[in-house]
């Protein structure tokens, strides 16, 4: 894609982040503005482009595509499914400074921050984020709607379920798995498989409880 147009949905920290990425990507221009669903953010300059207001108050551009700079999993997804039963498209952003190999798979919408090791065969989903210094070794797979936090590391084979957090600093050791709608704490070392829905912390990590769900 040489000159894209891109919508960035959410107007808070995480989105000046992704803002940095597409100007390293494909340069400001690319940036066709900013939504936000607080009405007192409209018209507001937000990190160098004005907040356009909501998603219905966008005038339709069949040739732009969007990128959800929301950090919440379950939220992000909301959008993400929104936006797709109005046809909208994704865009996934890769920051320049990350390095990503040739035979990684990376799923629509998600962003890859500055700094990242993305190892062979490593497959990431859709609507993710593996966020600032993170290293996903070879053949880890990392389901949609999945946060991998700041200089985490996962180790070879490594899977981690959909819509699952995996705190700052953690390490999650070869061929672990971790389920679906966890919560990692930050500085974890995870030596054992983990369940669905579980809240775990510590080195090496335990299940402090199971987190609610519908």
């Amino acid at each position: 894609m040489n000159n894209p147009k891109i919508f960035i949905y959410g107007g808070g920290g995480h989105a000046k982040v992704i803002m940095d990425i597409i100007r390293s990507q494909f340069g400001d221009s690319a940036i066709k503005g900013v939504l936000d669903d607080n009405p007192a953010k409209k018209n507001e300059i937000f990190y160098g482009h004005k907040i356009l207001g909501s998603l219905n108050e966008l005038k339709e551009d069949s040739e732009a595509s969007f990128i959800i700079a929301i950090g919440d999993n379950a939220i992000r997804a909301e959008k993400a499914r929104h936006l797709a039963g109005l046809n909208k498209s994704f865009i996934t952003l890769i920051h320049s400074s990350a390095i990503v190999a040739p035979s990684a798979k990376i799923g629509e919408g998600t962003v890859i921050m500055p700094g990242v090791i993305v190892n062979a065969d490593a497959v990431i989903g859709s609507h993710c984020i593996v966020n600032t210094g993170a290293v996903i070794e070879h053949d880890c797979v990392v389901e949609d709607f999945a946060h991998i936090a700041p200089n985490t590391v996962l180790t070879g084979g490594v899977k981690v379920g959909s819509f699952t957090l995996v705190g700052a600093n953690s390490v999650i050791v070869p061929y672990k798995s971790v389920g679906s709608q966890c919560l990692i704490g930050a500085g974890s070392v995870v030596t054992k498989n983990i369940p669905d829905f579980a809240l775990v912390r510590g080195n090496p990590a335990r299940i402090i409880k199971v987190l609610t769900h519908s």
